[in-house]
This record gives structure tokens, C-alpha cells and sequence, in this order.
């Protein structure tokens, strides 16, 4: 096949083929991630079928929680150097677990603090019937693994602090994140747009009642979401989306995407 028989995509065919926005390829692009095969006399970007191949790869390792300086390397790597890498990776991911505790925590510690202030002690089937089927796995799991930590003890002391009123406002920001999101993600609302940045906001208002947030946090936690299957629940289909949008905004305000910190 010649190169004038092969497939053109423009920029727009290829980010819809992709599910991705067009931003994130001009991006891909400037870091050499996806490197389209030619351009037009205008220099408009033109994308081959292996360039949106390779860019489906990208989103695969991407989905994984691998970072964007890091996909390079795999993809172009032997298949026992990208076994070592990837398993390296996956222990990250374990690591990257953590930081649920905050989220995870803050349902038992917000049960605790309901006993104390009503003077009666809930159900484990009530507990269930609030706040999921799996909500014993997580409560164990959080107490087991980060008891002991910082962030812990001041999600215990945030949630107990607050009242019936304070928490049921909390969980209604939490079902009005949930909407927007959809709704943001139907219009494809561009990461790093004014609107965009709404959104991301609205998600930060959904944590910052149980803990101390940060942006750097908040893009962990996303990566979080699409690494670990339990939050397909919660966000469904749409965390790689939120993930684009925390991360743009977090890049347009000074943070390294490739090197974030738990602070």
C-alpha cells in the first residue's frame, strides 16, 4: 500500500475514533507521545491507521495508571522490558490504593459520628442498605491498612464534627457532582475550558468535606478512579473523562503531571 492509499484522519476524526479530546493530542503531540504521520501544506495534522492504533495503546496503558512519560517506553520497548515495566506499575497501583483511605474512611467515621449524635447504634444491614453491599470490605480494609496514618486520624476529626445536616448537604453536593459530570461529558465540555474547570471544582467540594484537599490530590485520586475497578460504580464510564479534566486543570495551574505529590 502506498502512502496516498493509506487512511487520513484529521485531528477531529482521530480524537472521536479515540474518545479523546483534540486538546489531548496537540498535547500527545508536543511531548512526542503521538506523533501524527504527516501534515497538510496549511500544517494541519494528519493521522495513518498505526498512528491511531498507537494512540490506542496510549489510552490502554493510560487506563492502567501508567504516566504519559512513561507509555513511550513501553510501547517501543521489547516485550521482557515491558513486562518488567509493567509490573513495576502495578505495584505503584497498589500503592496509588492508598490514598481511597479518604474516601473510604470517611463512611465508617461518618457512621460513628451518626451513633454519637443520635444516641443509637446502626445495623450493619442499615449501614449496607445506606451506603452499599461492599461498604464492610471497605470499612474493614480502611481500618486494617491506614488506621494509623495522618490523613486518617484528620478524616475522623472533620467527620465527627459535623451534623446530620452537614453531612446529608455533603452527599447532596456528591449526587450534583454526579450529574454535572454526565452532563459535561454528553456536551464534551474540553478539558482545561472555564467550563471544564466548573466540574473540577464541583468534584474537589465532594471530597473537601471529609479531608484536606489539594489539587495534586485530587489528580491522584482520579487516577485512582480509573485504576480501580470499585469506582466504575460511582463514576461509571466517565472517570478517564474526569481524569482529563483534573489533570488539564492541574497542568494549567503549575503541576507536574509526571511527578505529583500526596500534598
Amino acid at each position: 500500500m502506498t502512502e496516498q492509499d493509506q487512511a487520513e484522519y484529521t485531528i477531529g476524526e482521530a480524537a472521536e475514533i479515540l474518545q479523546v479530546s483534540t486538546r489531548t493530542l496537540r498535547h500527545w503531540d508536543d511531548i512526542e507521545l503521538l506523533t501524527p504521520s504527516w501534515r497538510t501544506w496549511g500544517d494541519h495534522r494528519l493521522y495513518s491507521e498505526e498512528d491511531v492504533e498507537r494512540g490506542m495503546n496510549i489510552l490502554i496503558y493510560r487506563g492502567a495508571g501508567v504516566a504519559l512519560k512513561d507509555i513511550a517506553e513501553l510501547i517501543d520497548a521489547t516485550s521482557s522490558s515491558r513486562t518488567a515495566i509493567l509490573r513495576n506499575q502495578r505495584k505503584m497501583l497498589l500503592d496509588k490504593v492508598s490514598h481511597m483511605q479518604e474516601l473510604i474512611t470517611a463512611v465508617d467515621t461518618l457512621l460513628t459520628a451518626e451513633t454519637l449524635k443520635e444516641g443509637k447504634t446502626m445495623s450493619t444491614e442499615d449501614k449496607i442498605a445506606l451506603f452499599g453491599e461492599n461498604w464492610p470490605v471497605y470499612d474493614e480494609e480502611a481500618r486494617e491498612r491506614w488506621g494509623d496514618t495522618e490523613d486518617y486520624a484528620e478524616n475522623q476529626k472533620m467527620v465527627a464534627q459535623m451534623s446530620k445536616e452537614d453531612i446529608l448537604a455533603a452527599k447532596q453536593v456528591a449526587e450534583e457532582f454526579k450529574q454535572m459530570l454526565i452532563d459535561a461529558h454528553s456536551h464534551a465540555i474540553a478539558p482545561g475550558s472555564k467550563e471544564a474547570e466548573e466540574v473540577v471544582d464541583k468534584h474537589m467540594a465532594t471530597i473537601s468535606p471529609y479531608m484536606p484537599m489539594s489539587r495534586s490530590k485530587q489528580v491522584l485520586l482520579a487516577r485512582m478512579y480509573v485504576a480501580d475497578e470499585r469506582f466504575a460504580e460511582a463514576y461509571g464510564d466517565h472517570r478517564q473523562y474526569l481524569l482529563e479534566l483534573i489533570e488539564a486543570q492541574a497542568q494549567a495551574e503549575g503541576i507536574d503531571l509526571s511527578n505529583v505529590a500526596w500534598e
